[in-house]
């Protein structure tokens, strides 16, 4: 369940899913091919409604320079102990891998943003060890590992992580887990080694989908123009020089992937259709001290708002199981001041990559009659039954083989062959018992 007492928007954006753990008074929207653009527009309207007039952009350099300095000032939890140095071929990254192995569960591995150590994790991925195998580290040159060889652009991250997984022994399938940076970093992870990924869940990512064009158009809504953008960019770049050169190193790649256009972070190509889950920030955060906005920076953050939502809400729209959430109590660092948030997404999203075989052999069609055809189908851990021309209903367990519908007073009862094979099913409701064969 969705963690009580947090007012937030909650989007199942895939078709015939549904939003089954909202909490009453949230804004709650289904989606489809044929809605979605009405959605983001109801969506735009519940943000007003709700007060959010800023959000701390986290989309792009000239912008996302902003971020870095919080990240860099953010207060976090201790380290958590254990980790360990692994040679990744010239130089030893710091690895902290925690849980153990099981069968059918997906390893998790956390992705942090620009120039963030373990200690950002706020130890989420303690708590996930306890479900499944997890690895955190920190990339060259961030908190204890050592200097890399090679500018760290998105694409030779993604290349070094594989290969430190590799060289710890954690086997995919995997789950990633991206913050900020870490976004485009495990997007990318999952377009280049499709085969590998279970599961994706950003945690307020930058955004990787977005384009010089989008970018643009944010600062003339904030009435800033080239001269403006340059000028900002040259304080942060000043304010970052003390930087620890592991942090600087990416800051620079990251500055020129932005006047590339981001276009190196789509490269890849298309990410495989795996459970998803998007986790925005609408908390809104001030300017670092230091920095002088040259426009309007309440407008600015206004457009970049609606652009996250719009881009991030067909990225969960094109997955089969995506969802999108904008919770309005944290700013960037959702891990810190709402662990059971990420948590959730987390955990969410394994449930969904968890093979259930247990479940799958009741899947299929039982044709009733010839116009009348119960669908029986798996949503996680759980079944669901829609019969021909009426709603889908989630099926509560009462045995191996017997499963009620309590909102319609009805029981479904599996037929099974010496083997264990479904063969068939019979409906009960209002006393009426009604016999369906499997369909071949």
């Amino acid at each position: 369940m969705i963690p009580a007492g947090v007012k937030r928007m909650i989007w199942a954006l895939a078709p015939n899913e549904g939003v089954r753990e909202a909490m009453p008074g949230d804004f709650v929207e289904e989606y489809d091919s044929r809605v979605r653009d009405e959605g983001i527009a109801a969506a735009r309207r519940w943000c007003w409604r709700q007060g959010i007039q800023s959000l701390m952009t986290r989309a792009r350099v000239a912008s996302t320079v902003i971020a870095v300095l919080c990240a860099a000032t953010h207060s976090v939890s201790a380290q958590a102990p254990g980790p360990r140095l692994v040679d990744v071929g010239g130089h030893k990254l710091n690895v902290l891998i925690a849980g153990t192995s099981k069968p059918g569960v997906p390893t998790v591995v956390f992705e942090s943003g620009l120039g963030s150590t373990l200690a950002v994790w706020n130890g989420i991925n303690l708590t996930i060890a306890e479900a499944a195998r997890t690895v955190a580290y920190e990339r060259a040159g961030i908190g204890a590992s050592e200097p890399g060889t090679a500018a760290p652009t998105v694409k030779h991250i993604v290349a070094e992580l594989h290969a430190l997984l590799d060289r710890v022994g954690a086997s995919p399938p995997y789950v990633l887990v991206g913050h900020s940076l870490g976004g485009p970093i495990i997007n990318m992870f999952a377009a280049t080694f499709p085969k590998e990924v279970a599961g994706l869940v950003h945690i307020d990512p930058t955004d990787f989908t977005q384009t010089d064009a989008d970018m643009t158009a944010i600062w003339e809504k904030a009435g800033v123009n080239k001269e403006g953008r340059n000028s900002l960019r040259a304080v942060v770049a000043k304010m970052m020089s003390a930087a620890p050169p592991g942090v600087a190193a990416e800051r620079r790649e990251f500055d020129r992937a932005e006047l590339g256009g981001f276009a190196e972070f789509r490269a890849a190509g298309a990410t495989p259709d795996v459970p998803l889950v998007v986790l925005l920030g609408g908390k809104p955060e001030p300017l670092p001290p230091g920095i002088k906005f040259p426009g309007d920076y309440d407008r600015f953050l206004r457009a970049n708002l609606e652009q996250r939502i719009n881009h991030f809400g067909l990225l969960a729209a094109r997955a089969s199981k995506g969802a999108l959430v904008l919770t309005t109590k944290s700013g960037h660092f959702i891990h810190a001041s709402e662990p059971e948030l990420a948590v959730w997404g987390i955990r969410r999203v394994i449930s969904m990559a968890t093979p259930h075989p247990e479940l799958e052999r009741f899947v299929g069609q039982y044709p009733l009659t010839r116009a009348f055809t119960i669908a029986i189908t798996r949503d996680d851990d759980k079944l669901v039954l829609q019969a021909t021309g009426q709603g889908a209903f989630t099926m509560v367990a009462e045995s191996p083989t017997s499963f009620s519908i309590k909102v319609v007073g009805a029981v479904i009862e599996f037929e099974t062959d010496a083997m264990g094979n479904v063969t068939g099913l019979v409906l009960v409701q209002n006393g009426v018992r009604q016999r369906a064969t499997k369909a071949k």
